[in-house]
């Protein structure tokens, strides 16, 4: 069996008392009337043997291929049983076939938290990190100041630009200091009026003209929380659509909200399971990656493309994009396609990086150009690239082919205006990059008040400022 190569912890500053599922996989059968996120003093502590009997029940003829990372919600009694809530599956495998419910829930037991002399229920995140047959595993913890409030800082994993390089200045809306209902944040969008919306892990806020706007279980029909009725679920991805509807991921369902009414859209009355990312295509029907295929809304019907209708190499989608020809470009962790006229042609020609790397987004700027971000965390393909309209492909920072492998492309977002390229990336901060100039500015927990290495959406509000949400407050350019 192969042996881990490091155990480190993430660091996650004020969380819940009554925690929820944290992650879009979810197990029904694991449930305890209340529980918290990793407290305790001592925390819950697993025995030593948890890693290995995962990789036990994976195999290693399923080791040997398997390649991404796998994200754990684990719940740890007052008697120290283990049981799988929730996970956050994001390996070229699905969840059943590597029998992580079965292998988590059959470990011995935990040593349960202590909260004062007594045992007590708790949550505790555990990542594993998978590539060329070996693993590397990781466990979130969670550090309690602040029971109405939950965010994450963390440390970045790699070094930011020098403090006298950064020419952006940051103002950073939190809970504390401004009508945001919630530190943890997800995504942000401008609405075709120009208002901006922001999507929490406990509500929406739409700013227009200053003003602040919420919307949560209380005054919409977006659910609750499971285990807290007070706390809304938490949104997890959002887009506006031509019609300026406002689109929705929020805990597992679809809402779409036209500015009066709010409609859900769940496995009752769609194909939708488990949406992850919101895609509106020139047409604008709206596009629903997951990892079953894609989902597809046109107004009034619904339809999916997947393995078997639409021959993709695989049903677990990680990125969508409909361009100006009518080219529908999908990618998958088993690779990519292009569906033209309803012709599927797989991309993998050896002289194109779509044949190393799996498209996560794509935008198409004014000059017919298309920008792709890859995902691969194998190998050194991954990253931001350019296709001109004569198909010539264009890799920004070649000279850094490894700068992407580790450390994904959350989001992006291309300001034409001003040429500068926006960068979100996993674990680091958020990245501005002057086209023109080539010039690079990393900005990190450690060099600027970016207050998050956690960042998620991108967006531009109609004065040119940016805003970005992170894992502890939305952040926003100081307009000069």
């Amino acid at each position: 069996m192969k042996q881990i190569l490091y155990i480190i912890a993430i660091s996650f500053f004020p969380a819940l008392l009554n925690a929820q599922n944290l992650y879009p996989e979810k197990f029904e059968d694991c449930k305890l009337p209340e529980f918290c996120l990793d407290c305790g003093s001592p925390q819950a502590q697993p025995p030593k043997t948890v890693f290995q009997n995962i990789l036990r029940v994976i195999g290693e003829k399923n080791l040997a291929t398997l390649k991404g990372t796998i994200e754990m919600q684990i719940l740890v009694d007052q008697q120290g049983k283990p049981c799988l809530l929730s996970i956050d599956n994001k390996t070229n495998l699905g969840s059943a076939e590597l029998g992580i419910k079965q292998s988590v829930n059959a470990t011995e037991n935990w040593t349960p938290a202590i909260g004062g002399t007594k045992k007590q229920n708790s949550s505790v995140s555990l990542i594993m990190e998978f590539e060329g047959g070996k693993f590397r595993a990781k466990r979130r913890t969670f550090n309690f100041t602040n029971q109405s409030n939950m965010k994450a800082a963390g440390t970045p994993d790699r070094k930011g630009s020098e403090k006298g390089e950064l020419g952006e200045r940051w103002k950073v809306f939190t809970q504390g200091n401004s009508e945001l209902p919630w530190d943890m944040s997800r995504a942000v969008a401008t609405d075709l009026k120009g208002d901006v919306w922001i999507g929490t892990d406990n509500g929406i806020v739409k700013i227009s003209s200053g003003k602040w706007q919420h919307f949560n279980s209380g005054n919409t029909i977006i659910s609750a929380t499971k285990y807290n009725k007070a706390q809304t679920e938490p949104v997890r991805d959002m887009a506006v659509d031509q019609k300026d509807n406002k689109w929705f991921v929020i805990g597992y369902d679809v809402y779409r909200y036209d500015n009066r009414t709010w409609t859900r859209f769940d496995s009752l009355n769609s194909p939708i399971n488990w949406a992850r990312q919101i895609v509106v295509d020139p047409k604008g029907n709206i596009l629903f990656t997951s990892w079953e295929g894609v989902a597809k809304f046109d107004g009034s019907k619904w339809s999916v493309m997947n393995k078997k209708n639409s021959k993709l190499p695989s049903d677990r989608v990680l990125g969508v994009f409909v361009d100006s020809k009518g080219r529908t470009w999908i990618g998958t962790f088993d690779g990519n396609v292009i569906i033209e006229k309803g012709k599927n042609t797989a991309l993998n020609d050896k002289s194109s990086p779509l044949s190393k790397a799996y498209i996560s987004k794509m935008w198409e700027d004014k000059k017919g150009n298309l920008w792709f971000s890859l995902y691969n965390e194998k190998g050194t393909a991954a990253g931001m690239y350019m296709l001109s309209p004569d198909g010539k492909w264009e890799r920004l920072w070649k000279d850094n082919p490894t700068m992407f492998a580790g450390n994904s492309i959350n989001d992006f977002f291309l300001d034409e205006e001003k040429n500068i390229l926006w960068l979100s990336q996993n674990n680091v901060g958020i990245i501005r990059y002057d086209i023109v100039g080539k010039k690079t500015e990393i900005y990190t927990t450690e060099n600027s008040n970016v207050p998050s290495v956690n960042i998620e959406r991108i967006t531009k509000d109609r004065e040119g400022a940016i805003w970005a949400a992170t894992f502890a407050g939305i952040i926003k350019t100081a307009l000069k």
